[in-house]
C-alpha cells in the first residue's frame, strides 16, 4: 500500500513561535514606553521588532518549500503479534531553501530536514491490540530563519492498517469429540463415505447377536460388534460469548481477547482440516471474512448467553463454546444446544484470573460461575477451564483429550 501527494494549501495557519510573540510583546512595551517619555528612537526600534514577527509569517506563508511524500506498508493486513514494515520517503521538489523544515509522523516518527534531498525512514510496525488502525499523514512544520514563526502542513494521504487476532498454531487436533470425525483426515475421507459406513467396537451385554463383526472378531480375537456412523457433516458451529459481565481485565491480557484468539485460532485449524465453520454471538451469526468480523468484535453489554445460542440453531455439527463467567441461566441453553449434536466442546475461562484482585467478581459469583461449570459437563459436554497463565494451544489439546475420553 503506498500513496503520495504534493503540498499546496497548508491545513493549519501560520503560528508565532515562543520567541516570535516575545519579540512582539517586548516590541510593543517599547513603542508604549518610547512615545510616553517622548523618545522616538525607542520607538522606532519597538516598531522593528514588532515588524519582524509579522515578517516571519510572511516568509513561512510565501516561501513554504514544495514537497512530496510516499508511504508504503507492507503488509496491511497482520495478525496480533507479527510484524510490518512501513517505509516513508519525503522528497522536496521546489521552493526557496529560506528557514528549516521538520517532519512528524503520526506514529510519531520524525525524519529531519529534507533540504533538497530525498529523506527516507524505514521503521517496523509491531501492534500489541487487534484493531483497525491509521498511520500518518506526515506533518511538515517549517520555520523562518529567525524560529519566530511556523506553519504547519499535514502531507501526503493515512495508511490503514488491520490488526487480526493472534493465530496460534494448534497443531494436530486429532479426533472432534472422539466419533471418529478425525480433524486431519474427514475432509479427505468425506467423499469415500456414505450414511451406511460402519465403525465396530467392543461387544456389551445385550448386544444382538446379528451386529456382530465378524471379520474384525477373527483379526482381533475379541467381540466386535457393528455401530452404525452418520455420514460425514463438514459444519462446525462455535459459540462466543462476548458479555460484558462475563469477561474482566483490559488491554492484550483481557479475558475477552483471550476468548478472541482463541476463536480465531480454532477456526483457522478447522477450516485447513476441510471444517466450514460458523461463529456466533449474542448479535447473530458473524458473516464475511471471519478474521475480519474479530477485528471489530466488541464486549456487549446488557445480552445474554441465550442470544448467542439461539443465533447458531439450525446449523448441524460439532458444537464448540468459548465462554466467560457462567451464571445458572446459561445452562438450560447450552443443554439446548448439545442436544442432539455429536460433540460439545467448551473452554470455560475463569475472568477473575485476568485482572486485579480489587476488580473480580464476588464469591457468589464465583460459586454460581464453579456450579455451572459442573453442570455444563454432567449436561455431556466436554469442559476444560482456562485461567490467564493457561496458553491456547494446551487448552485446544485438553479439550480434545476430555472429548476422547468421554466417548470411551
Amino acid at each position: 500500500m503506498s500513496a503520495a501527494s504534493t503540498s499546496s494549501a497548508p491545513r493549519r495557519r501560520g503560528l508565532l513561535t515562543p520567541r516570535g510573540r516575545t519579540v512582539g510583546i517586548v516590541g510593543i512595551m517599547l513603542v508604549v514606553i518610547g512615545l510616553s517619555i517622548d523618545q522616538r528612537d525607542l520607538a522606532r526600534i519597538g516598531f522593528f521588532l514588532i515588524l519582524l514577527p509579522l515578517m516571519a509569517i510572511a516568509v513561512v506563508a510565501w516561501f513554504r518549500p514544495r514537497v512530496q511524500t510516499s508511504r508504503s506498508l507492507a503488509p496491511v493486513r497482520i495478525p496480533l503479534g507479527s510484524q510490518a514494515h512501513e517505509t516513508v520517503t519525503v522528497e522536496r521538489c521546489g521552493g526557496l531553501p529560506l528557514g528549516a523544515a521538520r517532519f512528524t509522523d503520526t506514529i510519531p516518527i520524525p525524519l529531519g530536514q529534507p533540504r533538497w534531498s530525498t529523506a527516507t525512514i524505514q521503521t517496523p510496525v509491531i501492534p500489541t491490540t487487534r484493531g483497525r488502525f491509521t498511520i500518518g499523514p506526515v506533518m511538515m512544520r517549517t520555520v523562518d530563519p529567525f524560529d519566530m514563526a511556523c506553519r504547519h502542513t499535514n502531507l501526503g494521504d493515512a495508511a490503514e492498517v488491520v490488526v487480526t487476532p493472534r493465530i496460534v498454531d494448534l497443531g494436530a487436533s486429532g479426533e472432534l469429540g472422539g466419533q471418529g470425525f478425525n480433524t486431519r483426515s474427514s475432509a479427505a475421507n468425506a467423499g469415500r463415505r456414505g450414511p451406511d459406513d460402519a465403525m465396530v467396537r467392543d461387544w456389551r451385554t445385550g448386544d444382538s447377536v446379528r451386529r456382530i463383526h465378524w471379520r474384525s472378531t477373527a483379526h482381533r480375537g475379541d467381540l466386535m460388534v457393528r455401530r452404525e456412523e452418520q455420514a460425514w457433516n463438514p459444519s462446525v458451529v462455535i459459540v462466543m460469548d462476548s458479555r460484558a459481565r462475563c469477561h474482566a481485565g483490559t488491554g492484550p491480557g483481557a479475558s475477552f481477547e483471550w476468548a478472541i484468539n482463541a476463536v480465531a485460532s480454532i477456526s483457522t485449524r478447522l477450516a485447513s482440516d476441510g471444517y466450514i465453520i460458523q461463529v456466533c454471538d449474542s448479535s447473530g451469526a458473524l458473516k464475511g471474512d471471519l478474521l475480519d468480523a474479530l477485528v471489530d468484535e466488541p464486549l456487549r453489554p446488557d445480552t445474554t448467553l441465550a442470544k448467542a445460542v439461539e443465533s447458531c440453531q439450525g446449523i448441524d455439527g460439532p458444537a464448540i463454546a468459548i465462554l466467560g463467567r457462567l451464571e445458572a441461566a446459561d445452562i438450560d441453553p447450552l443443554v439446548d444446544l448439545r442436544r442432539n449434536r455429536v460433540a460439545g466442546l467448551a473452554l470455560v475461562l475463569d475472568p477473575d484470573t485476568f485482572t486485579a484482585r480489587r476488580f473480580r467478581g464476588t464469591l457468589e459469583q464465583a460459586e454460581e460461575h464453579e456450579r455451572a461449570v459442573v453442570q455444563l459437563a454432567d449436561a455431556g459436554w466436554a469442559v476444560v477451564t482456562v485461567d490467564s497463565r493457561t496458553s491456547i494451544d494446551s487448552a485446544w489439546q485438553s479439550l480434545l483429550q476430555t472429548a476422547r475420553t468421554a466417548t470411551l
